[in-house]
């Protein structure tokens, strides 16, 4: 029992850490594919239902892979771009056949890792 309560504790002190901070620049870029992808839902979604406000959390997804984008032009040379552009297109694919849900997630947990708004590490 004891042991069961130090693991449920160790678990629960975890979950409160905030997520460790975004260093290498190919996570950085997956997380700019999840931005994408949830811009492209939620606007898909806005136009299914108006009411909904995916509309405005389509463009915050939106304004977060402009930033990301517009980092990689000041930091990256032509060969790091052609990466980056490789990963982006391959992590988008993955996450076009998820849920709206589950991709806003993944693009929510990437904004907190990023400082804000986000850059390339």
């Amino acid at each position: 029992m004891l042991l069961l309560v130090s693991v449920f504790a160790a678990l629960s002190l975890n979950a409160t850490q905030p997520a460790e901070p975004i260093t290498d620049w190919r996570e950085a870029v997956r997380c700019l594919a999840a931005f994408e992808t949830a811009a492209s839902k939620s606007f898909a979604a806005h136009v299914q239902d108006s009411g909904a406000g995916h509309d405005d959390r389509a463009v915050l997804y939106d304004d977060l892979a402009m930033s990301l984008i517009g980092s990689m032009g000041e930091r990256f040379d032509f060969a790091r771009m052609e990466q980056a552009e490789t990963i982006r297109a391959r992590e988008a694919q993955a996450l076009e056949s998820r849920s709206t849900e589950e991709v806003t997630a993944l693009a929510d947990q990437c904004r907190a890792r990023l400082p804000d708004p986000p850059v390339m590490p």
